[in-house]
């Protein structure tokens, strides 16, 4: 939402073809990119995906561009597909970027789709990963290390919290001015380890300062109904808040003592690096691109996924070192303002994009160290 509208301020002239309208964001979004386009209906898959082909392909030849980017997994496969349909009709056909932001955890169970979006691959100018772990899998899966480079995600710039937004926050989700609270901000799947957490917190619960509370906002992705359950028959109904789907993390880590991330896969979170940059404390799990946000001992705390004991160890760990707790913080704000603000993230995209629309050799890893 936010890089391609600082790509556009930098000259790029950009045009946007979704996989399906619709979405929350969608005004905004037109407002910031020359052009957008949307199928007119949702078709089932493999049509949609050759439907979004085949709208890629009209838009890149009306815009001339020199780059198609496809921003996840099915919008890189139906950019491969329209790369393929374009033929002598654009030469030089534009370069080929694919883009992946979550390990490949989803692939397990589509043979078919797995085999495609590695085929397509080979077509790529560029691969790009949004953590060290999802270019390792890229590079694994491709066969061609020198397509490969990484982009951090990047946010926004906040200022620190301050002593009165935690009151005001603390007072909006009905939290006690002097409770430990901890916050998770992630939607309710499986894969997110919210039951993980519920069980560390049960076995600690009165090891903890008391009164505590742990904030959870998020949409429902399945298993909200059961995990309210669960919070009941284990006596925590006093202590877990479930505040819905929250515009926004500001507000719930400003209400936090600690932020949380304890999912089983992980691309590359944002909630993680915004908790970093409102100068939490974050523990969060041993996967994915968490290991590049968090610095064991020094901007925060990793555990292994799956592991309760770990999770409520840690927790016990810094609850009881306030001092700790405030090192931690102010060392992954740092962090977060240094390595994953938005204009570093948008710098790297500017390079990317401008090496292949000049044909530039060597590889993308290389154009991106380039100060």
């Amino acid at each position: 939402m936010h890089i391609l509208p600082g790509l556009k301020e930098r000259g790029f002239d950009i045009s946007v073809v979704l996989l399906a309208g619709g979405g929350s964001l969608d005004a905004a979004l037109s407002e910031d990119v020359s052009s957008m386009i949307s199928p007119a209906r949702k078709w089932p898959r493999p049509i949609r995906t050759i439907q979004q082909a085949l709208l890629i392909r009209q838009t890149a030849r009306k815009a001339r561009a020199s780059v198609v980017h496809g921003f996840l997994s099915e919008p890189s496969l139906a950019a491969a597909t329209a790369h393929l349909l374009m033929g002598a009709l654009m030469e030089p056909r534009p370069a080929l970027v694919h883009g992946r932001r979550s390990l490949a955890f989803y692939s397990a169970k589509h043979t078919v789709a797995r085999w495609l979006e590695r085929a397509s691959h080979r077509l790529a100018d560029a691969l790009v990963g949004n953590s060290n772990a999802v270019a390792t899998e890229l590079v694994k899966e491709s066969g061609q290390p020198d397509k490969v480079c990484t982009i951090w995600n990047g946010i926004p710039v906040a200022g620190p919290l301050r002593v009165k937004e935690r009151s005001e926050c603390r007072k909006m989700f009905n939290l006690p001015e002097d409770a430990f609270v901890l916050t998770y901000v992630a939607n309710f799947h499986s894969y997110k380890g919210h039951e993980d957490l519920i069980y560390a917190l049960s076995r600690i619960t009165y090891r903890l300062p008391q009164p505590w509370r742990v904030l959870l906002p998020g949409r429902d992705g399945g298993i909200e109904h059961e995990l309210r359950r669960k919070v009941g028959l284990l006596g925590l109904g006093d202590n877990v808040i479930f505040p819905g789907e929250w515009p926004g993390s500001r507000q719930p880590y400003a209400a936090a003592d600690i932020g949380l991330l304890v999912s089983h896969t992980e691309g590359f979170s944002n909630s993680l690096i915004e908790g970093m940059m409102a100068g939490l404390p974050m523990i969060a799990t041993y996967v994915g691109g968490n290991i590049d946000a968090i610095d064991y001992g020094e901007t925060g705390i990793l555990v292994p996924p799956h592991s309760p004991d770990d999770l409520a160890d840690a927790i016990l760990k810094l609850a009881s070192m306030p001092v700790f707790r405030q090192q931690l913080g102010t060392a992954a704000r740092e962090k977060a303002l240094q390595k994953f603000c938005l204009t570093n993230c948008i710098d790297q995209y500017e390079k990317l994009w401008r090496g292949l629309s000049a044909r530039r050799s060597g590889r993308p890893s290389d154009w991106l160290t380039v100060v």
